[in-house]
């Protein structure tokens, strides 16, 4: 679903102040998104990509800091969003509706922003990366009342991009575990087996999941690589377009790992190489 009056043309694209901060809700003190047009433009609408940064549901501003910075820089409009967690007391669904909410507004405001409505990605990063595959695995999960884009705007991405990310919450799980991610969520302990098995991504791809760019390094020790692992076979098993990279060493949280001598360090390059492979040269 995609409101008509967003598609943007192929006409000239806007000049924009950036960054641009967007409250993601009417109602004050709720949080906002950031974003960040490329300095360089071209004459047609430029993908988007929007940024989940991580911090174990704990905080919206752990590791991925300059995320969508860096995706102006190539080209594309960055989109950094707040979603809620413990440290602002808004837990589930609030967390999801901010993300789905983001989403829906790169798209809906596409004409304004030079957006290519059909181009518009997420970047997610340890539980940030929970947060964005669990869009792109199920997009209508949740559907806040407050959110009158929901009926109109699909909140589902183009594509995936995951960076060491959480993704289940019954591999390995124990109380307290991945920096205690599932009760900050949730705002509570003592989460149902249920309830995990619901928030769990890796049970949930399905064929028409959008394509996925996957890194972890396999001794991280806050998220397993298990996690990336379950995911990238259940992308196979559903015929999901996939690039998962296994790196054999690195902390967890490298972010963009930019400057990095291992392997690492050549993740970005690589992902750039993909997403001109499925959205063609970017202006950069």
């Amino acid at each position: 679903m995609v409101d008509a009056q967003s598609h943007p043309s192929l006409g000239a694209v806007p000049a924009m102040k950036s960054p641009l901060e967007v409250p993601l809700w009417p109602a004050p003190g709720l949080p906002s998104m950031s974003v960040v047009f490329p300095k360089r433009r071209g004459s047609k609408p430029a993908p988007a990509l929007v940024v989940f940064q991580g911090g174990g549901y704990s905080t919206p501003f752990g590791s991925g800091a300059g995320s969508a910075e860096w995706a102006a820089d190539h080209g594309m409009v960055g989109v950094r969003v707040e979603y809620g967690t413990r440290s602002s007391g808004r837990f589930y669904p609030a967390s999801y509706a901010d993300a789905a909410r983001a989403v829906r507004l790169v798209k809906h405001r596409a004409t304004e922003w030079g957006v290519d409505v059909e181009r518009v990605g997420v970047m997610g990063f340890s539980a940030g990366g929970h947060l964005a595959s669990l869009l792109s695995t199920q997009p209508d999960l949740y559907r806040s009342p407050d959110d009158d884009l929901a009926s109109s705007v699909s909140a589902k991405p183009n594509l995936v991009v995951l960076a060491y990310p959480l993704i289940s919450f019954v591999d390995q799980y124990r109380p307290g575990a991945f920096v205690g991610s599932v009760d900050n969520l949730f705002g509570r302990g003592g989460v149902s087996e249920v309830e995990r098995r619901q928030f769990s991504n890796e049970l949930h791809v399905t064929s028409g999941h959008p394509p996925v760019f996957l890194w972890t390094t396999d001794d991280d020790s806050l998220v397993p690589s298990s996690h990336s692992k379950l995911f990238a076979e259940a992308c196979r098993r559903a015929d999901v377009p996939i690039v998962f990279k296994l790196y054999p060493h690195g902390p967890h949280g490298m972010g963009l790992a930019l400057g990095e001598s291992s392997d690492v360090g050549q993740w970005t390059n690589l992902l750039v190489d993909w997403l001109e492979e499925r959205w063609g040269a970017l202006a950069r």
